[in-house]
C-alpha cells in the first residue's frame, strides 16, 4: 500500500514530462507532414547545405574550445584567489550567460564597431562582421556559462585533499596536476555539449553578425525557410539535420565522458592556501585580463546612453512601454511553466535513484531535458501552430506557442540550477523519508531552506531567457505581438541606432531589476548577499 501511494504522489512530475515529450513529438509530427522524401534527397545536393552545415560546425567549435580554454584559468582563479569584486564578478558571470543577446550585441558592436570605442581609443579596427564577431558573442554569453560549470566541479574537491595539499606545500600548478584536474576534467564534457549545442543553433548572434549568406548557421537556414519562403519541408529537413548532428555529437562526448558524480557532503569546503608563485600569478592575472577585456567593456557600453538626452525622450515613447508590457506578459508566465516543467523532471529523475531497475534513469531524464537544444525553437513553434490550426486555432495561438516554446528552451538551464541540489538532497536524506513516511508537499516544506536558492536561480534564468528572446518571436510578432527585444531590432534594423541604444537600456535595466527581485522573493536575503 506505501509503495503504491508512493507512486501515485508521481502523478504530476509523469504528467509534466508526458506534455512535454507529447508537445514536442507532436510539433515535429505536424511539420513531417509536409515533408517529401524525393524533395529531401534534392536538398542533399545542394552545396549550399554543407557549406553552411560546415560554418556551423567549425563556428561552434571555436566558440566552445575559446570559451573552455579561457574558463579554466578563471575558475582556477576565483577559487584561490579572494578579491575585491569577487562576489560582483560572480554575479555578473550570472546575468551574463541570461543578459539578452540583441542587448549584447549591440554592446559589441559600440566597443568594436567600426567607429566604435576600440577604434577610437586606440585606432584598431576588428572585423566585427563575421566569424570574429560571432566568436566574440559567443565568448561573451559563453565562457560564464562555463567557468559555473567548473566551479560546480571544484565544489565537489573534498577539504582533506586541499588540507593535505597545503601541508605538503604543493604549489598551484601541482596542486591542479594532482588534485584539481581529476574533478574539472569531469565537468568539461557536460560544459562543452551545452556550450556547443548552444553555439551550433545560434540564430539572433549570427542573424546579426553573421555578416551574410557566407556564415550562415542550419538555425538562420531555418529562419529564412520558414519566414521568406514559407517552405516548411525544407525546414523540416534542416531541423532533422540539426538534431541528427547535434545528438552524434553529445553521444561522442558522453561516451568518452568519465561520470560526475554530485558531493553529498553536508559540510561545505574549506579553503586552505596552498604555495604561492610568480607563474601562478602572472595565470591570474592574466585569465582576470580576458575576462575584463572581453565581459566588462559591452557591459558598460549597454549604460552609455543614460546620459543622453535622446534616452529621456525614448523614455516617453508609447511603443516601448507597450513592448515593455507584452515581454512581461510572455516572460512571466514562460518562466513559470519552464519552472514547473524542471520540477517535474527533477522529482522524477530522484524518484528513479536508488531503486534497483530504475537507477539508470537519473541522468537519462537529465539529458533528455537537455535534448531540447537540440531542435530550433522555430521549428518546435511552427510545428505547434500547424497542429494548432487544424484544431481551428490560427494567428490567436500565437502568442501561448510563444510562451511554451520560450519555457522549454529555458528549460536546460532551470534543470542545471535545480538537478545537482535535489539530488544532493535525496542521497542526503532518502532513507530518513523512508522510514518516517514523508513524502510529497510535505517533504517540499521540509527541504524549501535548502532549495529555495535554487529555485530561485532557476526561475531567474528562465525569466530572462525568455524575457530576451529573439527567435520565436520574430516569426510570429506581428503589431500586436511585439516584445522588447523584437522592438529593438527593428529600430536597429532602421538605423535608429540611438534610440535602439536607449531600449537597450531600458532592456537590461528590467532584467537586472527581475533578476534581483527572483532571488529576493524566492531565494530569500541570503541569496542576495551572496
Amino acid at each position: 500500500m506505501f509503495s503504491l501511494r508512493l507512486y501515485q504522489g508521481m502523478t504530476p512530475a509523469i504528467l509534466g514530462v508526458g506534455l512535454f515529450l507529447i508537445m514536442g513529438a507532436a510539433s515535429l509530427a505536424a511539420l513531417l507532414r509536409y515533408g517529401e522524401l524525393s524533395n529531401w534527397l534534392g536538398y542533399l545536393s545542394q552545396p549550399y547545405l554543407w557549406r553552411v552545415i560546415r560554418f556551423s560546425l567549425w563556428q561552434a567549435l571555436l566558440s566552445s574550445g575559446v570559451s573552455i580554454l579561457i574558463a579554466i584559468p578563471v575558475a582556477s582563479c576565483l577559487v584561490h584567489r579572494r578579491f575585491f569584486g569577487r562576489s560582483f564578478l560572480l554575479q555578473l558571470f550570472s546575468v551574463s550567460m541570461v543578459v539578452p543577446t540583441i542587448v549584447a550585441i549591440l554592446g559589441l558592436v559600440v566597443v568594436y564597431g567600426r567607429t566604435g570605442w576600440l577604434r577610437q581609443l586606440f585606432g584598431l579596427q576588428i572585423p566585427l562582421y563575421g566569424l570574429t564577431g560571432i566568436l566574440l558573442a559567443h565568448v561573451f554569453f559563453n565562457m560564464p556559462l562555463a567557468v559555473r560549470f567548473l566551479l560546480q566541479g571544484y565544489d565537489l574537491i573534498p577539504s582533506g585533499q586541499w588540507r593535505q595539499a597545503a601541508q605538503l606545500g604543493f604549489s598551484r600548478l601541482s596542486a591542479f596536476r594532482l588534485i584539481e584536474w581529476h574533478y574539472v576534467k569531469k565537468a568539461l564534457p557536460g560544459a562543452f555539449v551545452l556550450i556547443f549545442m548552444l553555439c551550433f543553433s545560434s540564430f539572433a548572434v549570427v542573424l546579426s553578425l553573421g555578416g551574410g549568406p557566407k556564415s550562415s548557421t542550419l538555425e538562420v537556414a531555418i529562419y529564412q525557410a520558414l519566414r521568406f519562403d514559407f517552405d516548411l519541408g525544407k525546414a523540416c529537413f534542416l531541423a532533422l539535420m540539426q538534431v541528427a548532428i547535434c545528438t552524434l555529437f553529445a553521444l561522442v562526448v558522453y561516451r568518452i565522458a568519465p561520470v560526475n558524480r554530485q558531493d553529498v557532503s553536508l559540510l561545505p569546503t574549506e579553503r586552505y592556501i596552498l604555495k604561492d608563485s610568480f607563474l601562478a600569478k602572472t595565470s591570474d592575472l592574466a585569465a582576470m585580463l580576458c575576462v575584463f577585456l572581453l565581459v566588462f567593456p559591452p557591459f558598460i557600453a549597454i549604460f552609455d546612453p543614460v546620459f543622453s538626452a535622446a534616452f529621456f525622450d525614448t523614455l516617453q515613447s508609447s511603443s516601448l512601454w507597450k513592448s515593455v508590457m507584452v515581454s512581461l506578459q510572455i516572460a512571466l508566465p514562460a518562466a513559470a511553466a519552464s519552472l514547473l516543467l524542471g520540477i517535474c523532471f527533477g522529482v522524477l529523475a530522484r524518484f528513479c535513484v536508488g531503486r534497483r531497475y530504475l537507477s539508470f534513469l537519473p541522468n537519462k531524464i537529465e539529458h533528455l531535458g537537455n535534448m531540447i537544444l537540440m531542435v530550433p525553437g522555430l521549428v518546435i513553434a511552427t510545428g505547434l501552430f500547424l497542429l494548432l490550426r487544424d484544431f481551428g486555432w490560427g494567428l490567436q495561438s500565437s502568442y501561448w506557442i510563444v510562451v511554451w516554446v520560450n519555457a522549454v528552451m529555458a528549460l536546460p538551464f532551470v534543470l542545471r540550477a535545480l538537478m545537482p541540489i535535489l539530488h544532493q538532497q535525496e542521497q542526503r536524506f532518502r532513507n530518513v523519508y523512508l522510514s518516517i513516511g514523508i513524502r510529497g508537499w510535505s517533504r517540499w516544506c521540509l527541504e524549501w531552506a535548502l532549495i529555495r536558492q535554487s529555485v530561485a536561480q532557476a526561475f531567474g534564468y528562465a525569466l530572462l531567457l525568455s524575457l530576451g528572446d529573439m527567435g520565436v518571436i520574430a516569426l510570429f510578432g506581428s503589431q500586436g505581438l511585439v516584445s522588447l527585444p523584437l522592438y529593438l531590432f527593428q529600430l536597429i534594423g532602421s538605423y535608429r541606432l540611438e534610440e535602439g541604444a536607449c531600449v537597450a537600456v531600458v532592456l537590461i535595466a528590467l532584467c537586472l531589476v527581475l533578476f534581483y527581485l527572483s532571488s529576493r522573493l524566492i531565494g530569500g536575503q541570503k541569496n542576495v548577499k551572496n
